[in-house]
């Protein structure tokens, strides 16, 4: 007896580092852009360079130990194990975003350009395609390896099936991309600004210009319609001062501003002893008309998590090297001020789903200012400009992205990209805003009717394989 709790107890340890192994291979490769941004100041943030190496890669390789652990204690040997690891997969997935608060390296994000699967998020939204994923990717192996040929077919009927509805869905959706275009005209401005220059005082004139020169450039345009409205957007912390503190640098902008202009932009704001990452829209008379403070904070880059802890432990000295920024309000605050209105996301804001609320049916575009600039020619900004593909789909709306120095773009409601530009590299354009389309099941019901079909093929496959243990301890032979 103690021999067989000692071989559970020692198999249940190799399943959990079986796990742990992949899912550290998984994020140590996914996310070494993490340790570029660390390299900008090396001497500041030393502290981190080891722990960004191996802490975080290791640390969330946990939940894939947990999920393989789950699968060591119950895993059906039948077909019905593919339905089983998906829905693990997917909740553990789940699970790991809600309390990391770092939805990076998701299985679902290996099929984000395969536009007609994509199209499920605006019914699932994105916790969908790890799903699918998973289901994609084992079913040939599990396939392979059923012995009971009745299940073999059957199995492979349903993954027909299944695959042949989620693309019949998804090419019936992107028919019904019209490519519609609203009356404003949205200006992006990529300044292209290094990272280690942007906070040098003998260079801001110089970071200035990069983004005044081209906005006035288009300014100094004629004009096709005078009577649509024209969104001037630069990116998150777009020029290193207090914009509401120095309203001289924005006039002059706005001074050549005709009535229906707006400058769109990013910066740092100060509320008594509170410094904000924060988003402005200014009008044609210089006066700021709206604007909107970043809630979901970068840990240990905007804030420090564990504040009172890491507080005790001051020879580490973390509070001077992380932000001590503080959140805005907890959901995405709509902006009631133009015609067409944004829902704003600042950095990776955008890459969270289910940032639904009340009033998202009467606005017109997502907004994602960012700067991107810490990551250097990684696969960093590529990784952030693909996951962010997936939320114009979810909301039925476009959005526009404007980084600091890449990859900026307009993707429509249906994923496509309909501007794009190059990483590291100066750029700015001019584009007609694509049209919004109907409010989507999932803008409306969020992830719960998905979960709620996860339980029930839970309960389906549990039942499913109690039955079939019963019925084969029924036809066992009774040996006297």
């Amino acid at each position: 007896m103690k021999k067989s709790l000692y071989s559970r107890k020692k198999f249940l340890i190799y399943s959990f580092l079986f796990g742990l192994s992949f899912g550290y291979g998984l994020f140590l490769t996914s996310l070494y852009w993490i340790n570029i941004s660390l390299l900008y100041d090396i001497e500041r943030y030393m502290l981190f360079l080891i722990p960004g190496i191996f802490l975080i890669p290791f640390i969330l390789g946990i939940f894939y130990g947990i999920m393989t652990i789950i699968f060591s204690i119950y895993y059906p040997q039948n077909i019905t194990r593919i339905f089983l690891v998906a829905i693990i997969w997917t909740l553990i997935e789940y699970i790991r975003i809600k309390i990391t608060f770092f939805p990076w390296a998701q299985i679902g994000h290996s099929i984000i350009e395969i536009d007609q699967i994509l199209q499920i998020t605006s019914v699932f939204g994105e916790v969908s395609l790890n799903t699918i994923s998973v289901i994609i990717f084992a079913f040939p192996i599990l396939y392979i390896t059923e012995r009971n040929k009745n299940y073999k077919s059957k199995s492979l009927l349903f993954f027909v099936i299944f695959l042949f509805t989620i693309f019949i869905y998804g090419e019936r959706k992107l028919s019904l991309d019209s490519d519609n275009r609203e009356n404003t005209e949205i200006i992006l401005i990529q300044p292209n600004i290094n990272q280690k220059e942007k906070w040098d005082p003998k260079l801001f004139q110089s970071n200035k210009n990069k983004l005044i020169n081209p906005t006035n450039k288009i300014l100094n345009l004629p004009r096709k319609d005078t009577t649509s409205n024209r969104y001037f957007i630069w990116p998150e912390t777009a020029i290193a001062t207090l914009i509401d503190e120095n309203p001289l640098l924005t006039y002059e902008v706005t001074k050549n501003f005709s009535k229906n202009d707006y400058l769109m932009l990013g910066s740092l704001r100060r509320e008594n002893e509170n410094i904000f990452n924060s988003f402005f829209i200014i009008d044609y008379n210089n006066i700021i008309i709206g604007k909107y403070d970043k809630n979901i904070l970068v840990p240990f880059g905007e804030y420090i998590p564990f504040d009172k802890l890491f507080r005790k432990l001051s020879f580490l000295n973390i509070s001077s090297v992380a932000g001590n920024f503080t959140p805005g309000s907890k959901s995405i605050e709509i902006l009631n001020t133009l015609k067409n209105n944004p829902i704003v996301y600042i950095c990776y804001e955008i890459v969270f789903s289910n940032k639904i609320q009340d009033g998202n049916s009467e606005k017109s575009f997502l907004l994602n200012i960012t700067n991107d600039a810490w990551f250097g020619n990684s696969s960093g900004p590529y990784q952030h400009f693909n996951m962010s593909k997936i939320r114009p789909v979810e909301l039925g709306m476009p959005l526009v992205r404007v980084a600091n120095n890449g990859i900026s773009g307009i993707i429509n409601p249906f994923g496509k990209e309909i501007l794009k530009s190059k990483l590291n590299t100066e750029f700015h354009k001019s584009i007609l805003l694509p049209s919004r389309i109907e409010q989507t099941f999932y803008s409306k019901y969020g992830n719960i009717p998905f979960f709620c079909i996860l339980l029930f093929s839970f309960m389906l496959i549990y039942y499913f394989n109690n039955q079939m243990s019963r019925n084969t301890a029924s036809t066992k032979p009774n040996v006297k």
